[in-house]
């Protein structure tokens, strides 16, 4: 029924508790294949020792689309899920994916987001505007999990290198035939300081500049200054949008610069929840 694909990096701090929750429903209707790629830590041991009913293969290249494109060639089953190894659905939500494959006719989908808050204050107020931006009440966080159908896969194909491999899955297929799984999450953390929250976001601010330069149009909202504004004063947020807006204007011109020199552009990720 279900292959779940987990792509891993240097996962050594993450990967036991995000598979722990899968280790008593693998079987004939659902399978993992964890690829570590890249990695020069102990990510692979601790798949290969704690970890025997699932199927783990490396690659030395470490690229997250490499991974995904083997997770999908080496699939048993015809529905397909990848998942982020610092993602975690708990065993209860991930029985809900099975049942939602069974009875719902979809093209891809994913499950509701839950944002677990460990920050310091510059964090906690770029987060506390987001939070009431359009484009976020449009869906533009991404759970880190997406869920393709059959025909979904057929349409993908192999995926081209991108950086933002679920901006371009949306581009693709349609964010308007994304399915949400109704009271289902995965579940991310914020980033705990704000070095790393600038680093997750020139990334991804990285990708969708990559995604429209070269591919599709990137799926997620706008949020214009002056309407941003309007919120603020209506929400009396003006400090948190102070914050918001800074970082937001900082990662555009880094990854704008790392985009325009490809020797600069780097994967940054969110050291600090791992």
């Amino acid at each position: 029924m279900l292959t779940v694909v987990i792509p891993a990096y240097n996962e050594a701090n993450c990967i036991e508790q995000t598979l722990s929750e899968y280790e008593e429903l693998v079987g004939d209707r659902l399978e993992v294949i964890v690829i570590p790629n890249g990695c020069d830590d102990n990510t692979a041991d601790i798949v290969r020792n704690h970890f025997s009913n699932m199927r783990m293969v490396e690659l030395t290249e470490g690229s997250k689309i490499a991974a995904i494109n083997k997770g999908i060639e080496l699939a048993s089953h015809s529905h397909i899920m990848i998942q982020d190894a610092d993602v975690v659905i708990s065993k209860s939500d991930v029985a809900k994916i099975l049942a939602f494959i069974q009875t719902t006719v979809y093209l891809f989908a994913s499950p509701l987001t839950r944002v677990i808050e460990d920050s310091n204050f510059w964090v906690r107020k770029y987060y506390r505007f987001l939070k009431v931006t359009p484009a976020y009440r449009a869906g533009m966080v991404n759970s880190g999990v997406y869920l393709l159908s059959p025909k979904a896969i057929e349409k993908l194909g192999n995926l081209p290198r991108v950086i933002a491999d679920d901006g371009y899955v949306k581009g693709v297929l349609g964010p308007e035939n994304v399915t949400k799984i109704n009271d289902c999450f995965s579940v991310v953390k914020t980033p705990k300081n704000l070095w790393s929250l600038i680093k997750i976001k020139t990334r991804s601010k990285l990708g969708n500049l990559e995604l429209k330069e070269k591919f599709v149009s990137p799926t997620t909202g706008k949020n214009g200054i002056s309407s941003l504004f309007k919120i603020a004063l209506k929400e009396r947020m003006l400090s948190d949008f102070l914050v918001y807006i800074s970082v937001t204007f900082l990662t555009l011109i880094r990854a704008k610069t790392q985009l325009n020199n490809a020797r600069s552009i780097t994967w940054e990720r969110d050291e600090s929840t791992r």
